[in-house]
């Protein structure tokens, strides 16, 4: 039989009875289901006007006009004669009579399905011999009967649809035949049929719409009946993305509305940056994770997560959904909840994913000079500041010019044959990031194997991901294992779980040279006149004047390749579940999170060029971090007619403890990877190790109501008590509250028929933050042990070592007479404040989600304002007031204020055709309202002007305006040091006729004030295909090739903007004439490097096929293969000059652009 599906909306009284029962069609009496397809017939007339068609045509046209589904064997109506209609405003009855007349075919009309078959007609013998019927009954989880569900072979368009009773018989060709499943408000299923008969199946409710559920504090909860901000994220949209990078952090970039990420190049794929509706504090900004009910501050748990594991992820966002966690959710949370195994009756079931990836960082290239090119604007600089090219480059170039610095002529400029005369160093032309980078390799696989029956089950998930990185001889890899379980007792009253993860990587770091310069900084700035390798095999380094003393980058990260950074951690929470009666539920959840960093890191000796490293040097660092939270929840539902409650009440401790080691030691005989040990090393061996620790402890509840589906309420308190702070303010109250309106469900909203939804949300509430040191409140002392700095060399990496780790410095006798300096002592660290409290976060709320034409168009907006007060911060004490007088003190007060906008289509045009649009789109803008006179000093701008009222990620500077074109110019201007013919002139904007730090002004911020993006999704058949883009607006920020076509530093390489630079033949320009010595400080803080990094990318384009599964011998399920491409193209401000606005500094690793190859199986 065929089917053509198209979409379809409900009546209104329909679209109530299927909220009220689950989406589920409960039929008493069999005149429910004749007297609404009737009301449906009744309330449809068609116009059609057809000559001379096929039956199947028409009927076509008929679903693509109408909500109708039909059904019918190819075989009953090909060979019938051509019809033709001519009809008015008619009923699908007046129609099909006359399309059906004289025919031999029959019709029954089952709401929107329409079934057509042969009049007392017989099937064929030989039909018949050559299939196997199946039978069976489709329920839903309640074995409620499920009518109308279509059903039909995968592959073929042979389907059928299940009568009132939920019943079904089809025939099949094959034994091993997959059957899809398939209902409104349900997931579809595809069941092997394996040589069954009979297959009864019970579908499970999509989660899509107002009766998806989700994860909530301590709980979950009908979309529906949410009231604070809480975005949900669809699992199918980050699964592959995921697989690709590693993280499914990223997957989220630019899918949530107010949740800002920022990506790196990393191997590890880590995240750099992630706010939620922006900077709420002076300090630690990083959102609060919960996976699988236990809590964690480390992004890196989540980033390392399994996609395949993962069920959903809810990020709440407003202080009314986050206040149930207190202290610890004032900047966010993102909840993750784990899958577990499945009811299959026993039999288990196998997913595999892979993917291979290549990355490259070619398009994020910067453009720089070549070797004559460079050697032809240092001439340029030379001859601007009236120097002898030859003084400064002699050994690197020869120059032919006419020696004449008022009309000079520059003939030729030609590369010296050795490098600093040294002829073991040949001249070059070094591309320095070609030959620093290379393609980087990233292999995903995952394994998942679930199983399980009624009572219990089982999910046991194995990860492997490797990068070898784009960066030569760094790496990257990581190994997880998951196991999920739990079982249940005594009628599932009692229910036991376990939830454990497990995490090991080995990353290869990026390296520095021996002037702290890393690598990417190096190959970007690196002078292209040093050659690789010298003709000895030797690495190639700087020689002579001429050059500065940064080292070569493939060196330093061949050098460094054997530093290597271990990180190992369990993950998880064992829980138990008594429900004595329903609805009532005791919940115990002990979560562990175990960590263990391990860092080793080799410094060689090395001589290259004239920088050298004459001691090599062993560091081992280790750290060990232990949560261990214990929650205990009493939850109890019940429901008084149109009235419904859920009380929730709670107990929780969290108990964290961090300690580390850190050992040293110098002069190694020999540079083996294997005798770098400690006891190897002859000299300055030292050690350092601390330990410290927390505790919190928490009781909380909350009551949620709702009346009628109509009107929702809830109230939350969260008391926090936490170590951190002095007995008289150790405890914090955290209280919210939240209203909703459903308006769409009000009488008088009904011949609305076209607004599916319209709720009205509000809420208002507190959470804290208590990031500071674990003593803050406390005066610290620290040991002293005898050294003084003459003890060590601190030129060296040891005295460096020395003084960072064992405090070399005066110290004070801690009880006795001794008022002097003492070798050997206690010192002060930091002075005692007892009167320190929370900071807090007060947040409103205000929002509305809507849907219209059944859900088909769907969108939410929310409006936010936000103050924290009491912030918590360190500042810096000048050093007149005497060691040990730092304190944390509560400083200073900020306010966000934003709103946020989503908004999604989706069509269903036939069974082979759908697509959904997706866009959403945020802005948030922070300010400090309030900061202290001893602590204003402490940031940027600072010195000069306040930035109360301004973001704490502002940037100040001098205006830009213009270039002096001559003395003249200069004489009328502002006095302004170096200011001169071809130098930047900038804005008195003070008046007082000198240009001075009070002539900054406010430029921007370094966050963006707007965020959007699109994501297209689209499904013909067994393709998909998935575009995805977003980017921001009204960000600015420094951009480095103005800062290297600016100033010509004879020790680096320049941008080609060189030459277009100011001359007294090339006037119409902004970049002001070449300089070696930069007289005019041009390098300061101004809205000419501070510029626009506004951009929009298409971050990921997917195309996958889901190939058919029944031919091809093997059993499966399913079988995907994709293709995908990640930060293809992009578009960004005129006023940038870089490839990349995104990339976070030209000191990393730029974000790389990936193609990718994927599969997904499953058995």
């Amino acid at each position: 039989m065929k089917k053509f599906n198209a979409s379809y909306c409900f009546c209104r009284q329909w679209r109530k009875l299927l909220l009220i029962m689950k989406f589920t069609w409960i039929f008493i009496l069999g005149g429910i289901l004749i007297a609404n397809a009737e009301s449906y017939s009744q309330n449809t007339k068609l116009d059609l006007k057809i000559e001379n068609a096929t039956l199947k045509s028409v009927l076509h046209q008929i679903e693509e006009k109408t909500n109708y589904y039909f059904f019918y064997k190819n075989e009953e109506i090909e060979n019938l004669n051509s019809v033709s209609i001519e009809a008015t405003q008619a009923s699908i009855s007046e129609v099909l009579d006359v399309l059906l007349k004289n025919n031999g075919l029959n019709y029954e009309v089952h709401d929107r399905y329409i079934l057509l078959q042969r009049t007392g007609g017989q099937p064929d013998n030989n039909f018949t011999q050559q299939q196997r019927t199946i039978t069976g009954k489709v329920t839903d989880s309640s074995g409620t009967p499920l009518p109308g569900v279509t059903i039909y072979v995968k592959g073929t368009t042979m389907g059928t649809i299940t009568d009132g009773d939920g019943n079904y018989s089809l025939p099949i060709v094959s034994g091993d035949a997959t059957l899809v499943f398939s209902f409104v408000g349900m997931r579809s299923q595809e069941i092997q049929i394996e040589g069954q008969e009979k297959v009864d199946i019970t579908l499970l409710e999509d989660a899509i719409g107002i009766e998806e559920v989700v994860a909530v504090g301590y709980g979950s909860q009908r979309k529906a009946d949410l009231t604070g901000a809480i975005e949900v994220v669809k699992i199918e949209s980050i699964e592959n993305v995921s697989l690709s990078t590693g993280n499914p952090m990223l997957a989220l970039q630019g899918k949530v509305p107010g949740l800002y990420i920022e990506q790196t190049g990393d191997p590890n794929g880590a995240s750099n940056r992630i706010l939620i509706r922006g900077v709420n504090t002076l300090g630690n900004n990083d959102p609060l994770y919960i996976i699988d009910g236990v809590p964690t501050k480390r992004a890196e748990v989540f980033q390392a997560l399994s996609p395949s594991s993962i069920v959903s992820v809810q990020v709440l966002k407003d202080a009314s959904a986050s206040s149930i966690y207190g202290s610890r959710a004032s900047n966010g949370v993102i909840i993750v909840t784990t899958k577990n195994g499945s009811n299959s009756k026993g039999k288990v079931k196998v997913q595999f994913s892979s993917n291979f990836s290549v990355q490259t960082e070619k398009p994020q290239r910067y453009d720089m000079l070549n070797a004559v090119e460079r050697g032809e604007a240092l001439w340029q600089a030379s001859i601007n500041d009236r120097v002898d090219p030859a003084a400064a480059n002699g050994e690197i170039y020869d120059f032919d010019w006419n020696g004449d610095f008022d009309n000079p002529v520059l003939s030729k400029v030609t590369s010296q044959p050795y490098v600093g005369r040294d002829p073991t160093v040949p001249s070059a032309d070094t591309d320095w990031q070609d030959v620093t980078y290379q393609p980087g390799y990233v292999i995903s696989n995952d394994l998942t194997i679930s199983g399980g029956n009624e009572n219990s089950s089982l999910l046991v998930n194995l990860g492997y991901f490797k990068n070898t990185g784009m960066l030569k001889f760094t790496n990257y890899d990581r190994m997880t294992a998951r196991i999920n379980a739990q079982t249940s007792m005594l009628d599932k009253k009692i229910r036991f779980g376990i939830n454990t993860q497990i995490v090991s990587s080995n990353e290869t770091m990026v390296a520095q040279d021996i002037g702290l310069a890393n690598t990417p900084v190096l190959a970007i700035l690196m002078p292209p006149t040093i050659p690789l390798y010298t003709s000895t095999g030797e690495y190639g380094g700087p020689l002579g004047s001429g050059y500065n003393d940064r080292n070569n980058p493939v060196m330093m990260q061949d050098i460094d390749k054997w530093d290597n950074t271990n990180r190992s951690y369990l993950f998880g929470n064992v829980y138990a579940e008594f429900e004595p009666f329903e609805n009532l539920v005791f919940r115990t959840n002990v979560g562990v999170d175990y960590s263990i960093l391990k860092d080793k890191d080799i410094e060689l000796s090395f001589q290259n060029g004239f920088v050298s490293r004459t001691v090599n040097s062993l560091t081992l660092y280790k750290t060990d971090f232990t949560s261990v939270t214990w929650s205990n929840t009493l939850n109890y539902k019940f429901d008084l007619g149109k009235s419904k409650f859920d009380f929730l009440l709670g107990l929780e401790s969290i108990s964290d403890n961090f300690s580390s080691y850190t050992g040293y030691k110098e002069g190694f005989s020999v540079q083996t990877e294997d005798f770098f040990v400690l006891d190897a090393g002859t000299s300055n061996g030292n050690s350092f190790g601390t330990g410290t620790g927390s505790r919190l402890f928490s009781q909380f509840g909350k009551i949620a109501y709702n009346f009628d589906e109509r009107f929702l309420a809830s109230v939350t308190l969260r008391r926090d008590g936490s170590s951190r702070f002095g007995k008289e303010n150790r405890y914090g109250m955290f209280p919210a509250a939240t209203f909703g309106w459903r308006i769409s469900e009000e009488s008088f909203m009904e011949s609305l028929t076209s607004l599916t939804n319209l709720k009205l949300r509000v809420g208002v509430g507190r959470v804290g933050n208590q990031d500071v040191g674990n003593f803050a409140s406390l005066g610290l002392f620290e040991p002293r042990y005898g050294a003084t700095a003459d003890q060590v060399d601190v030129n060296d990496h040891g005295g460096d070592f020395w003084n960072q780790y064992h405090n070399v410095g005066s110290a004070y006798s801690l009880y006795g007479t001794d008022t002097g300096n003492l070798p050997s002592g206690f010192v002060s660290v930091q002075s005692a404040n007892p009167l320190l409290r929370w900071e807090n976060t007060d947040e409103v709320n205000i929002g509305v989600d809507f849907g219209l034409f059944n859900n088909k168009i769907m969108g939410a907006f929310d409006y936010f304002t936000r103050t924290t007060s009491d912030i918590l911060i360190k500042p810096p004490v000048a050093s007149a007031l005497g060691e040990g007088q730092q304190q944390y003190l509560n400083g200073a007060t900020k306010e966000n204020k934003g709103w946020e906008f989503s908004l999604s289509y989706r069509k269903e045009i036939n069974r082979d055709l759908n697509f959904e649009v997706t866009a959403g789109t945020g802005h948030v803008a922070d300010k400090i309202t309030e900061l202290p006179e001893e602590v204003r000093t402490a940031y940027a701008g600072n010195s000069e002007q306040t930035i109360v009222g301004h973001s704490e990620y502002s940037i100040f500077g001098y205006v830009y305006d213009g270039i002096f074109q001559n003395q003249d110019e200069v004489d009328a201007a502002a006095e302004q040091v170096g200011a001169g013919p071809g130098r930047i002139r900038y804005k008195d904007l003070n008046n007082d006729g000198v240009i001075s730090a009070l002539d900054q002004k406010f430029l921007g911020t370094t966050l963006p004030d707007l965020e959007y993006s699109l994501r297209i999704n689209g499904n013909y058949k067994n393709f998909d295909l998935s575009i995805f883009g977003s980017g921001v607006a009204g960000k600015i920020g420094f951009d480095p090739y103005l800062g290297w076509n600016r100033n010509v530093n004879v020790g680096t390489n320049f941008g080609p903007g060189v030459f277009d630079a100011w001359t007294p033949t090339n006037t119409d320009t902004k970049i002001p004439a070449l300089t070696l010595a930069d007289p005019n400080n041009e390098g300061r803080s101004s809205d000419y490097l501070n510029v626009n990094l506004s951009y929009f990318k298409i971050r990921n384009i997917q195309l996958g096929y889901n190939i058919p599964t029944n031919n091809l011998g093997i059993k499966m399920e399913s079988l995907r293969v994709y293709f995908m491409a990640d930060n293809v193209f992009w578009i960004k401000s005129k006023d940038y000059m870089g490839p990349d606005p995104e990339r976070l500094s030209d000191t990393r690793i730029p974000v790389p652009t990936t193609l990718s190859f994927g599969v997904n199986v499953s058995f």
